[in-house]
């Protein structure tokens, strides 16, 4: 069942206001569905080609068909929604630009960049960023990119048991016969992967659980991966313990580190003096409204790393926040 983003059948007259939303992933496009039904101007503005954020771009066709997510952009452009493609928010157009054009902003750009696993060997030929190194692919499949990512072929250590992870390993093995080997620094019956486990060690996934990554090795290029075994711990919150004097090496060909994402909000916020929260999102207050009167936040740039339904979920909330701060009204 495709994802609706546009929650009615018709729009209402024009409220004579134009609010701008900066991503067109899930957050922004369902801030836009909203926003459009209430009676707003809505433009979005994105770096991507083609709307959809990481449902288009980070996300395989086999866990999410596109067709699907095209069909709900669509309706939007239908019900009036203007969309800016290739247009980098920061970059191209300030802000504050935005902010004195449009009568409210919406940031929901999102967490496009992975973290790293901050250890020696790190940057050898062979070692990939998980998120870099989908999008790259997803590109090329789209017809985006002239050039595809480097193979992932032989022996393939995946760090992390997330949904990347899930989609690196069964990329790895469908698409190019590697030997994906999950690496995980907790028991993988309590990663976000536990559901997918038998599915994937059906089609030949193999599993590492309680260890974690010390060290990549190789001359020239990664050839083996030293780990260092934890203690098991009963959930994702728990501090995670190394053993000592536990550590062994794995042969492998590629290493893929898929640990996790930072949130991306455009350079230009700094300047309007947009508060933060310590992890590198944006505060914003119950109404999704930053600290500059106008200025909304929504999905992971503001939540952090979630999935689909919450970066939605939080999409509709901003677009509430905006319709109260511009209308007085929380109907």
């Amino acid at each position: 069942m495709p994802i609706k983003f546009l929650p009615c059948r018709e729009t209402p007259p024009s409220l004579g206001k134009k609010v701008a939303i900066v991503g067109a992933g899930p957050a922004g496009l369902a801030a836009a569905g909203t926003l459009i039904c209430k009676g707003y101007e809505v433009h979005v503005y994105d770096n991507q080609p083609e709307p959809g954020g990481m449902l288009i771009f980070a996300i395989p066709e086999f866990r999410i068909p596109k067709d699907g997510v095209r069909e709900s952009v669509r309706s939007l452009a239908d019900a009036g929604v203007v969309f800016h493609q290739g247009v980098n928010v920061g970059k191209d157009v300030k802000v504050d630009e935005l902010l004195g054009k449009y009568d409210a902003v919406i940031i929901a750009t999102g967490t496009w960049e992975g973290r790293r696993l901050k250890i020696p060997g790190e940057d050898l030929p062979g070692v990939y960023n998980a998120l870099d190194w989908i999008i790259r692919y997803m590109k090329y499949k789209l017809g985006y990119a002239e050039v595809s990512p480097p193979p992932l072929q032989g022996r393939v250590a995946i760090i992390g048991a997330g949904l990347t992870a899930v989609d690196i390993a069964e990329l790895a093995k469908l698409d190019f016969d590697a030997t994906p080997i999950i690496v995980y620094r907790r028991p993988i019956g309590i990663s976000p992967a536990k559901f997918m486990v038998k599915h994937l060690e059906k089609i030949g996934v193999e599993f590492i659980e309680c260890a974690q990554p010390v060290a990549v090795l190789g001359e020239g290029k990664a050839e083996k991966l030293r780990l260092i075994k934890t203690k098991p711990t009963k959930s994702r919150r728990e501090h995670v313990e190394y053993i000592p004097g536990s550590e062994f090496e794995i042969e492998v060909d590629a290493v893929v580190p898929a640990i996790g994402l930072h949130a991306t909000p455009p350079h230009s916020l700094k300047s309007l003096g947009v508060e933060f929260n310590p992890n590198g999102t944006i505060k914003v207050d119950e109404n999704n409204m930053t600290n500059v009167p106008g200025l909304f936040a929504a999905g992971d740039v503001a939540q952090g790393p979630s999935n689909i339904g919450l970066a939605m979920k939080s999409g509709k909330k901003a677009a509430e926040g905006v319709h109260r701060y511009l209308t007085g009204s929380g109907a």
